[in-house]
């Protein structure tokens, strides 16, 4: 048989270092789905959901800092995705979304499942899109679209492909990468690292905050050695933008994460904000983000960072491990300032008071602190919306690839990523903590998780509740506070350990510290998949 379209294809997804395809497709990917019957070299993991598909892959490249490949088909499939692509979209994650469209002769006739503006409806969630024309530039397109995804800032991509521009033959088409591959990393002008480094090394209280592209370029490493060279303290990223760590959580110069209300940042000359938004805006508010008086120094690979909310003193657009490695040299002669005592760890901050709970169910916080202590040295993946907080202040995070969340608000999303990171860490233990609103959100992952026996172990805090409508009910102070009834909450019904069981994946349910110990530590040694369903207070709606 000749060499089709579809098998130059795939031999170039190959050679870009994709090792897994991950689809839940439909008859437009037919000759896709027929080339690989005879492929060994890419795995073809199925998903029931498009939502999965993309995250699972974007957790594949969380980890891996690699391409990832999601498989959507027609409109239909690419909208069910599309949530899922705004989260790899703030992460910077290089997926690349090839979405099966329907042949070429029934598209301009608004045929089965098409749409006349598909490119509109992914535009603004990927860095760049295009529906290839001809046969001809399908393998052009894809190769520039891996190439694009993983040049810096790094971040999705799409590209149409209209089914039948795959079934004929592959003709001269080339699927040499290597035209592609190019480093696109950048470092700042050395004038503009001069003046950075200038305005650091003159402060007299200088305050870092690691942001979560100092994790992702492998940066770390560079903002401990920028750390201890000033004698400055280190934040993370603030809580509603963090997505991965930027500096360890054990050094002795950490001191918690970002708010205008630390007392470090009250006190603070300079603040150097690395790799991190400044700000991931939540709601409009009075309060400013800032304290008076403090220069503001930001770098950041992405230029449209700088100066999304406020103004900067000194701006640097580049890599940040080229930015803090540069810095860390030009500040070698400075003496270290003195640093500032610890004081209380953000995780030995007082516990809400216990109030009075319904018999066989836990505080949020006792839950969060019990897994976080059985399940240290795993990698975490959060996506617990009302726990999300208590799970970043009591998480280890000793480095980039320990702990994962997502500041998209997309539901869901830690149910399939947490497979993809687990792909890429094979032999780290990999569990996602989950509100039971966001299980409903992710649930065809167990399908996955079940089909091809990946051992992630789930933990779902079930309070019953969408707790974070009614924490905004609360700030919103009107008739639901005052009867206190709170619509559009009431999530109580469905079994969530049973529902998992009925899907492949043995669940159980919890509602006592020491059931939930016993639990955990079981899950760490499973040689497959298992769900945990702790019953917490319905009543606490968190912060």
């Amino acid at each position: 048989m000749d060499r089709t379209v579809t098998d130059a294809l795939l031999d170039l997804v190959v050679d870009w270092g994709v090792t897994h395809l991950f689809t839940c497709p439909g008859s437009t990917e037919a000759s896709v789905l027929d080339a690989l019957v005879d492929r060994k070299d890419l795995e073809l993991v199925l998903t029931t959901h498009e939502g999965v598909t993309v995250s699972i892959a974007d957790g594949l490249s969380r980890i891996t800092g690699d391409p990832s490949l999601a498989y959507l088909h027609a409109n239909v499939g690419l909208t069910n995705g599309l949530a899922n692509l705004y989260a790899a979209q703030l992460a910077h994650s290089p997926v690349v979304v090839l979405n099966g469209l329907k042949s070429t002769a029934v598209q301009s006739r608004d045929g089965f499942t098409t749409a006349r503006h598909t490119r509109d409806l992914v535009a603004q969630f990927v860095k760049d899109d295009w529906q290839s024309l001809t046969d001809g530039a399908v393998i052009e397109d894809v190769n520039r679209a891996f190439g694009l995804a993983v040049a810096e800032p790094a971040g999705p991509v799409w590209v149409g492909l209209s089914q039948d521009l795959l079934t004929g033959p592959a003709g001269a088409a080339t699927d040499d990468t290597r035209p592609h591959r190019v480093d696109t990393r950048v470092a700042p002008p050395a004038a503009t690292l001069a003046s950075a480094a200038r305005l650091l090394g003159e402060a007299r209280a200088p305050v870092l905050i690691a942001g979560n592209e100092v994790g992702r370029a492998g940066a770390v490493p560079a903002m401990v050695a920028l750390s201890e060279r000033l004698g400055a303290p280190v934040l993370m990223e603030e809580r509603r933008g963090f997505e991965r760590a930027g500096f360890p959580t054990g050094h002795p110069h950490y001191r918690g994460e970002y708010d205008v209300d630390h007392p470090l940042v009250q006190a603070a000359d300079v603040l150097f904000f690395a790799g991190a938004r400044v700000f991931h805006e939540f709601e409009a508010t009075r309060r400013p983000a800032l304290p008076p008086g403090a220069s503001v120094l930001h770098s950041h690979p992405d230029a449209r960072e700088l100066g999304r909310v406020r103004g900067v003193d000194v701006g640097l657009v580049g890599d940040q491990r080229l930015v803090l490695e540069e810095l860390a040299r030009l500040l070698a002669g400075r003496a270290p300032t003195p640093l500032p005592p610890a004081g209380p760890h953000p995780a030995a901050a007082p516990d809400p008071a216990p109030g009075r709970l319904a018999a066989g169910v836990l505080r949020p916080v006792d839950a969060v602190r019990a897994i976080t202590e059985a399940l240290a040295g795993s990698t975490l993946v959060g996506d617990a919306t009302t726990a999300g907080g208590l799970l970043q202040r009591y998480a280890d995070k000793p480095s980039p690839e320990s702990f994962f969340t997502t500041s998209s608000g997309s539901l869901g999303w830690g149910m399939g990523a947490a497979l993809g990171i687990k792909l890429g860490l094979p032999h780290r233990h990999v569990a996602a903590v989950l509100g039971d609103g966001v299980f409903q959100f992710g649930i065809q992952a167990l399908w996955t998780a079940a089909r091809y026996n990946i051992p992630v172990s789930y933990v779902v805090l079930n309070n019953e509740r969408y707790a974070a409508v009614g924490a905004a009910l609360r700030r919103f102070n009107g008739r639901a506070v005052a009867t206190n009834t709170y619509p559009g909450t009431d999530l109580a019904g469905p079994r969530i350990a049973e529902v998992s069981t009925a899907f492949g994946v043995p669940g159980v349910r919890v509602s006592g510290l020491r059931e939930l110990r016993d639990e955990l530590r079981a899950a760490r040694s499973a040689q497959g998949p298992v769900l945990i369903e702790v019953m917490t207070d319905p009543d606490d709606f968190g912060p």
